[in-house]
């Protein structure tokens, strides 16, 4: 009994601990992909789609992978896709964690140029930040830092 509980469970440990990785043919490594999915759970937490924050999404693959614009709208689309069909922040953070204070700052920052890529900060944008910043060891500080430096208040 117990030997079939635990083969259930590792076939679903399996399923989770390998995301879409073979399925990106850009050259993006999973944490480079962790970073544009948490982009779009953060743009899509205010349960609406906008078309200043998907155009920021595109920039940044854009700019930060030196992709054309076609790579980078198929990027964002798998990234897109991740974050829809994620379970929750844990998955991206987890791959997160091992990038220096600085990168992980730089991500916090990203992030809260997404949320507030439409002019408005919605409360659930704001919680998911917070969240985001906990899971990858952010003091407080940073994170008002980098809230004030995006939105000014």
């Amino acid at each position: 009994m117990f030997q079939l509980f635990k083969s259930l469970l590792d076939k679903v440990n399996d399923g989770l601990a390998t995301p879409a990785a073979s399925q990106n043919p850009f050259g993006l490594n999973d944490t480079e992909l962790s970073c544009v999915a948490l982009m779009l759970m953060v743009a899509h937490a205010d349960f609406a789609n906008s078309d200043a924050e998907q155009a920021l999404a595109i920039a940044y693959v854009k700019q930060e992978f030196a992709l054309n614009d076609a790579d980078a709208r198929a990027v964002v689309a798998l990234a897109d896709k991740q974050a829809t069909d994620a379970i929750s922040l844990h998955q991206f953070t987890a791959r997160l964690k091992q990038l220096s204070y600085a990168e992980r700052l730089t991500l916090l920052d990203n992030l809260w140029q997404q949320a507030y890529a439409d002019g408005v900060l919605d409360p659930n944008e704001e919680a998911m930040l917070r969240k985001i910043a906990d899971l990858l060891f952010i003091r407080h500080s940073d994170y008002i830092q980098a809230k004030l430096a995006v939105c000014g208040s």
